[in-house]
């Protein structure tokens, strides 16, 4: 029989950055923890008895709790627990922990228990603005006779370039994993939070989340959440590449050279920040660890359905564009790239040349976001153990299934911890199913 630890290390904060003060817990009454890549935020609750016995050097009795000599020694959950304060939630079994969860408290309520309400590091997120909030205006205009520019544009955006610079001239302490892509021009508004310019990028096919990694939060930022390799990327645009008279054979061949340089950046963004605690993958057995589950088989669907790129340049207002998917499908969504700041070349032969390059890297661009809606493997959950530990995005191998269409590698969308009373589970929501190559 497993023994369950758990330990709460609550920082007191300066502008949301965390100070050395801080105060451990080793009891909670309950934890419930939210992890998806889905949401920018994940949450955690945390129950935890009005009055806390402090300075506990023995063995604890507690029907001593109560005597003359120990009330000195009972204090308030609430004199630690504060707004913004920053919490850290490890927990286990037989004294291994494990980080659960990093995050701010944003709300402590109740009386006995007192329940206290947490979000991870993407609530700093979103107490700062995305932009400096300089005004564009020089000063000199006393009258106010100009308008301020509510927005700032940005020739070329960066994701990876733009929130490293933000969040380092910001002081937080957060590293951050992400694909090197330019989506073009983008305007951003001054008023904008860091969260609400994340969350605007999903428009763009882009998720942003806090992963839990050893060394601490991770801003997460890909286009490619479900971590999909260069050979499944390739043979999707194979099964759903569409011809045009400008858009052949030597497109495809130039993105399937593209894939070959960015396998590469792929497996350096999935080895990012990795250690021994978190091994990324795990095996599960039905009628073994496996406690529960209601998942259920779903296959790719792909027909009557594409999706266009298209992409501008400074000389040109017609752009360049292709299309994946069914040729007599329906539109299902275009995505429009702005490149104010380039011209396509003026001679004709470096124009087709130009022309056929960029259009193989929008066939890059489509993969992505197509992928994410055509998916082959499992909806649902199955419930198991604390044990392994199992985040967003990790891979989980399942075997022993009477329908053995449930056997496989899953990819992980989301992760709902619970510890308490009742124990230690994990209930894990699966995706797609990974082609091993």
């Amino acid at each position: 029989m497993f023994s369950l630890n758990a330990k709460i290390i609550v920082y007191e904060t300066v502008g949301l950055i965390p100070t050395p003060v801080s105060y451990e817990f080793n009891y909670v009454k309950e934890v419930t923890i939210q992890s998806s890549y889905d949401t920018l935020t994940d949450t955690a609750t945390i129950i935890m008895p009005k009055k806390v016995f402090s300075r506990l050097e023995e063995e604890f009795n507690p029907s001593q709790f109560n005597t003359i000599n120990n009330r000195d020694r009972i204090v308030s959950i609430h004199d630690f627990f504060k707004l913004e304060n920053f919490v850290e939630i490890f927990l286990g079994y037989d004294g291994d922990y494990k980080p659960a969860f990093r995050g701010y408290i944003t709300s402590v309520e109740g009386d006995a228990p007192v329940t206290i309400m947490c979000q991870d590091a993407m609530y700093a997120c979103k107490k700062v603005k995305a932009v400096t909030d300089n005004s564009p205006n020089d000063g000199s205009d006393a009258l106010n006779t100009i308008a301020e520019n509510p927005s700032i544009n940005v020739a070329s955006f960066n994701p990876r370039e733009f929130f490293t610079k933000r969040l380092t001239e910001l002081g937080f302490p957060f590293k951050i994993n992400a694909l090197d892509e330019d989506l073009g021009a983008m305007v951003i508004q001054r008023g904008q939070s860091v969260c609400q310019l994340l969350e605007s990028l999903k428009k763009h096919g882009i998720h942003a989340f806090f992963k839990m990694e050893a060394v601490g939060p991770v801003l997460t930022i890909t286009n490619n959440p479900q971590k999909y390799g260069v050979e499944e990327i390739g043979g999707f645009i194979e099964r759903n590449f569409i011809k045009t008279p400008l858009i052949g054979e030597l497109v495809k061949r130039l993105f399937n050279e593209g894939l070959q340089l960015l396998a590469p950046a792929l497996r350096a963004i999935d080895d990012a920040f990795g250690s021994n605690q978190f091994l990324g993958s795990a095996r599960f057995r039905f009628k073994h660890n496996i406690i529960s589950d209601d998942l259920r088989v779903v296959e790719e669907k792909v027909k009557n359905t594409r999706i266009r790129v298209e992409k501008y340049f400074k000389n040109s207002n017609t752009p360049i564009q292709i299309e994946i998917g069914d040729k007599e499908g329906a539109l299902e969504k275009t995505y429009v790239l702005h490149a104010q700041d380039e011209d396509l070349p003026n001679d004709p032969i470096l124009f087709k040349a130009e022309s056929l390059k960029v259009a193989s890297q929008l066939v890059q661009y489509a993969a992505f976001r197509a992928l994410e809606k055509r998916v082959s493997g499992l909806e649902g959950s199955f419930t198991t153990f604390g044990e392994p530990f199992i985040r967003p995005t990790d891979r989980v191998t399942l075997d022993n299934a009477e329908d053995r269409e449930k056997n496989g590698t899953f990819q992980v969308k989301k992760v709902t911890r619970t510890y308490g009373l009742n124990g230690y589970r994990q209930k894990i929501e699966l995706g797609r199913k990974i082609e091993i190559v």
